[in-house]
């Protein structure tokens, strides 16, 4: 399935090369939230069942590559983005948190003069998750679930235009489920019950889902007809703008 998107893209873009009219490189900003799965306690004498993941606010930072045509454009990104969550456990809440490195590669078609909606994957490249009171471990590489690292996602937003600025509202939605199964198609691990109040638990598959909100501007701009013109001092010179 990654090698199929990475063909489209690959498609899509040599003629994107050979005939656009502007070429842009810039940097983004924002917020985001994130949909994380179910906690279910279990066990005798301890507290007694679930607990959904509370979305709480992360950011991103990142850098594009704009290749524009008339009414349209393909964006390919390179971003981090810092995701956190927490869980309210019965003694205290539980912070979920983890960061990825996310390559979107993104079709826009203009809807009306300032204003883009756009679609495209994303490859995603997840750091540690980490769960506070999961015992003896610090994340859930040794202790807990096996979350899936290298995951898909499908983008959905719309993009408002304005000179060098973009407003960019985002949807993102997972094309796997994060659990890697064991037949019965979720974890388990142990939290410190003392602590918070709950003790075995499993963790349930889900599907991610983000919802973004960045703003970006364009760095370096030009209208030539090579991406060398990005760097040239003559007239169609986009530096620094």
């Amino acid at each position: 399935m990654k090698l199929f998107y990475l063909l489209v893209f690959a498609f899509l873009l040599q003629p994107a090369l050979l005939f656009s009219q502007e070429y842009v490189f810039g940097v983004k900003a924002g917020l985001n939230n994130n949909t994380i799965g179910v906690v279910q306690s279990k066990g005798s004498g301890f507290e007694v069942g679930d607990f959904e993941g509370k979305k709480d606010i992360g950011y991103q930072i990142g850098a594009y590559f704009m290749v524009e045509l008339k009414g349209f454009y393909i964006r390919p990104e390179l971003n981090y983005v810092e995701i956190e969550n927490h869980y309210e456990f019965p003694k205290r809440d539980a912070k979920w948190t983890t960061s990825k490195i996310d390559v979107p590669i993104l079709i826009g078609l203009q809807i009306a003069k300032p204003v883009f909606i756009y679609a495209g994957p994303s490859f995603n490249f997840f750091d540690e998750y980490r769960l506070e009171g999961v015992q003896n471990a610090n994340n859930f590489s040794d202790g807990g679930p096996d979350i899936a690292k290298t995951t898909t996602s499908i983008n959905f937003g719309l993009m408002v235009r304005y000179n060098r600025f973009s407003l960019d509202l985002r949807y993102e939605v997972g094309t796997t489920k994060l659990i890697e199964g064991n037949g019965l198609e979720r974890a388990n691990f142990d939290i410190d019950n003392g602590r918070y109040g709950v003790n075995l638990a499993d963790y349930t598959p889900y599907t991610p889902k983000m919802l973004r909100l960045s703003v970006s501007i364009d760095i370096f701009r030009t209208d030539g007809t090579s991406l060398a013109d990005l760097f040239k001092s003559d007239k169609n010179c986009g530096c620094p703008y």
